[in-house]
Parts: structure tokens; C-alpha cells; sequence
């Protein structure tokens, strides 16, 4: 195998995702991360998943064009 196989074997080409599916992403993390939050458990792992669903629910909050003030408001009240 040549290193240009290799370097085209190891890259994962994706088409941009649509804003529908961007905005269905958001939802189902925001959903995730309240019913984690939830959970009486206090483990270390509960709360770097936590930190993991509330970073990704930022990013495409990010990605929707919505502030930082909407974001923060959507995935901790609404």
C-alpha cells in the first residue's frame, strides 16, 4: 500500500449536514443532557458526559447562527 492509500483510507469524506438535521442534532443533545442531568448519579463519568452533551449542544448551536445567551438558555431551562 502507498501512503496516498493509506492517507485516503484513513479520511472520512461527509457532505455538510442540512440545517434541519443541524437543528434535530441540537434538540436530541439538549434532551440528552437534561435527562442526564436528571440522574442522582454523581460519578466522574456522569460529568464528563455531561460536559460532552452540553460542548456538542454548543457547537450546534453555534452552527444555527444562535448566540450565546439563547444556547446556554435552551439547554439548561427550556
Amino acid at each position: 500500500m502507498v501512503k496516498q492509500d493509506i492517507i485516503e483510507s484513513q479520511s472520512t469524506v461527509q457532505k455538510p449536514r442540512s440545517p434541519q438535521e443541524i437543528l434535530a442534532r441540537y434538540n436530541l443533545k439538549r434532551q440528552q443532557y437534561k435527562e442526564l442531568k436528571m440522574m442522582s448519579d454523581n460519578s466522574p463519568e456522569k460529568r464528563e458526559q455531561l460536559a460532552m452533551l452540553y460542548a456538542e449542544a454548543k457547537v450546534m448551536g453555534w452552527a444555527l447562527g444562535k448566540d450565546e445567551k439563547t444556547i446556554i438558555q435552551e439547554i439548561n431551562f427550556r
